[in-house]
């Protein structure tokens, strides 16, 4: 639930970021200060995980579209039970039925919001979520109905590049819908980060406000698998889809689809952007950052980085742990730059390249 009355919400609405990281007491005795955690490892916290049904009116006529809701979080405690990603994915450093432990910044709890790949799934990039709840965050990740391992439509419908925008859209409405006496309704949602991972990387895009400018014609062209698009599909998405809650984007092994966008789509985002790529999963980032010098772009290179450098893992060219620190690392300073406002000197020099996260990263931004 939005706090709108929050000493957070106040900041934001007068200054546009937070000017300060702020210190409450945690469980216990000893009080944690978030401002002192570096953003260069795991954060103090075990991390619970629990996970919905949310059901949402999808636009384009499609009526309600019901999804699946992950969720990632802060706890003080040990649980008996560890969750499975999509039947087969299980996670031994995350906790099921174990209580969130309370907010350590006293506005509640700061958000991430994470879209999957093409045949992915909300826990494809867990380690990242662990990484941010680790530090106190909420981490939320739909799967995207109609595109996941188990649930995917083939041929891929033009609706899918619209729903998977609107599915976090939903996705943060369901924690603001969340009812007072549940802890996580204090997820604080009117200014979060979002990643996206392959083709999570379009939905970062269409949210943070890039316009449609290529849709009516590659519609009309029935460039599409399925077909030609329906008026109503490109109707919204001639609309747009940014969600203004969204302050900031990572889109990560991925880059902008011109396809859809056109050559200029890219200049209606006004939020900043953190792209991650490998080397050994060529993707385009080097054109799009390129081409995109009218925005506040940085962008991380991952020397060996493959797909899933930024996802599950299992690179054949870098070691997880490489990978997991070089990417965890830069979103979470990334993140608590935009959304919580740090100038700490830890997350400023992490983001202007003057401190190094590994020799692996080749750091560029404009």
């Amino acid at each position: 639930m939005a706090l709108v009355g929050s000493s957070w919400s106040r900041t934001l609405a007068s200054s546009g970021v937070l000017a300060a990281v702020l210190l409450i007491g945690c469980a216990g005795d000893d009080p944690v200060d978030p401002a002192m955690l570096s953003v260069l490892e795991a954060g103090p916290f075990e991390v619970g995980f629990r996970s919905w049904e949310h059901t949402y009116d999808a636009p384009g006529g499609y009526g309600p579209r019901t999804i699946q809701l992950n969720v990632w979080f802060p706890s003080d405690e040990v649980g008996l039970l560890t969750p499975t990603y999509e039947r087969i994915f299980r996670d031994d450093d995350v906790w099921r039925d174990v209580d969130p432990r309370p907010p350590v910044h006293d506005a509640g709890y700061p958000v991430h919001v994470y879209s999957h790949g093409h045949l992915g799934f909300g826990g494809s990039s867990a380690d990242l979520m662990r990484y941010y709840a680790s530090h106190g965050w909420v981490c939320i990740a739909p799967d995207h109905l109609g595109n996941t391992l188990f649930n995917a439509l083939d041929p891929r419908p033009a609706s899918i590049y619209f729903t998977r925008a609107t599915d976090v859209s939903a996705a943060l409405d369901a924690l603001e819908a969340l009812p007072d006496e549940d802890p996580l309704s204090r997820s604080v949602t009117e200014r979060v980060v979002l990643s996206g991972h392959s083709f999570g990387v379009h939905t970062t895009w269409a949210i943070a406000g890039a316009e449609f400018d290529n849709a009516r014609a590659r519609c009309d062209a029935g460039e599409l698998p399925s077909g030609e698009c329906t008026e109503a599909e490109i109707e919204v998405m001639e609309a747009g889809l940014r969600d203004t809650r969204v302050a900031a984007v990572i889109p990560m092994a991925g880059s902008i689809d011109r396809g859809w966008f056109g050559p200029t789509g890219h200049n209606s985002v006004s939020v900043p952007v953190l792209s991650m790529s490998g080397t050994a999963d060529p993707v385009g980032a080097d054109t799009q950052f390129a081409e995109t010098s009218e925005l506040r772009m940085t962008w991380v290179q991952v020397t060996g980085g493959c797909h899933q450098a930024f996802a599950i893992g299992g690179c054949d060219t870098i070691s997880d742990e490489d990978a997991f620190h070089i990417v965890n690392s830069y979103a979470l300073a990334f993140g608590r730059q935009h959304v919580l406002g740090d100038v700490l000197p830890e997350e400023v020099g992490v983001l202007d390249g003057s401190v190094v996260v590994s020799d692996l990263a080749t750091f560029m931004r404009h």
